[in-house]
């Protein structure tokens, strides 16, 4: 009896606070909370300091900046970490089909003689536009870059580059003919290689054997005193693309050449303090112009890193023959005279 007493109690108090539940008023808070709206939420995310740990420390203290803070626009995810990144970052950029701006020089009409094939030309017109003809390298094993007479028209090189298919490496050495002073023409179109120095006088590539290994050498001009000349080196695999360019000169007085490096240092160092991009970590590289009209002795070369759709400008640039300074001319133009000294030949394409 107790029990059933008991039971029915706590039954009793359950169906009171079930009726309690159903007969409690709302919560006034919850009717007056109007549903969310995406739509008219703004969210306002805090911009990125730029600057560095130092610099926000010295603000706190009211000090003046060290350095001036630059923000650029590299995308550093494009950044190589591998060989295979960097040959796979190397095949997206085909250089080949890079135009380098045309550079400003005074043409000189060519003229026809003898033969109506052929006329003379400044050899390096358009400036840095020339480059010898691979296509059929692997299959004739030899391509030969044209002749180039010095302006004082005693002096003709020329380059060439050899294929050996046992190491699939491409290397390249340039020779020096002595000429008699006389007609341009003449001595371009009656010069033959047999009357040449059999010793080259640069090699490139043919100091070792190396599987894939690729380095081919180009006259780029002839100094106004014709005294030097100037050729560009390319290096790079012949599984990919080239990758970097050197400047040679071969000083015919000193019966020697060397090979300028300082200028692509230079470009290093300038864009690592002064805008904080460290290029030795992306593709990047020089293109060889000509000598600077008015500096006799100087050559030009611009610089573009290869690190977006767009190639990034990196200034034109020029260095000595001696490589005792490395100069900037301009970082955002390529504004600058090239003298135009050596002579070549063109083949005229006549009508029927």
């Amino acid at each position: 009896m107790k029990k059933f007493f008991l039971f029915s109690v706590l039954l009793l108090a359950f169906c009171s606070s079930i009726s309690f539940a159903k007969n409690d008023a709302p919560d006034p808070l919850y009717l007056a909370t109007p549903p969310l709206d995406a739509s008219k939420i703004e969210v306002k995310m805090k911009e990125k300091d730029p600057r560095t740990l130092k610099e926000k420390m010295r603000a706190k203290l009211h000090l003046p900046p060290s350095k001036k803070v630059y923000i650029h626009n590299i995308d550093k995810s494009n950044q190589p970490m591998t060989m295979d990144d960097y040959y796979q970052l190397a095949a997206e950029k085909k250089r080949k089909d890079f135009e380098v701006p045309t550079p400003v020089f005074t043409a000189e009409a060519g003229y026809v003689y003898q033969d109506p094939k052929f006329r003379v030309i400044r050899y390096n017109m358009p400036p840095g536009q020339r480059n010898i003809d691979l296509t059929k390298l692997v299959s004739h094993r030899r391509a030969s870059a044209p002749g180039i007479l010095s302006p004082d028209k005693t002096k003709m090189v020329y380059t060439v580059s050899m294929f050996y298919p046992r190491f699939n490496q491409t290397a390249s050495a340039a020779y020096y003919i002595p000429t008699e002073p006389n007609d341009a023409y003449d001595v371009l179109y009656n010069t033959n290689v047999v009357q040449g120095d059999v010793n080259p006088i640069v090699t490139v590539g043919m100091d070792e054997m190396q599987n894939f290994q690729f380095k081919t050498l180009f006259p780029i001009d002839w100094s106004k005193d014709s005294k030097k000349i100037a050729f560009k080196e390319k290096i790079g695999s012949n599984l990919s693309e080239t990758w970097k360019t050197n400047v040679i000169i071969y000083d015919f007085e000193e019966k020697s050449w060397k090979r300028l490096t300082a200028v692509r240092e230079a470009i290093i160092y300038w864009w690592r303090y002064n805008r904080q991009i460290e290029l030795k970590d992306y593709m990047w590289d020089i293109f060889p112009i000509g000598w600077d009209k008015q500096n006799p002795n100087r050559l030009i070369v611009y610089a573009y890193a290869f690190t977006s759709t767009k190639p990034m400008f990196l200034g034109t640039w020029s260095i000595d023959y001696n490589e005792e300074k490395s100069q900037l001319v301009s970082i955002d133009s390529t504004n600058v005279e090239i003298d135009l000294n050596g002579f070549g030949l063109k083949e005229v394409k006549l009508e029927n």
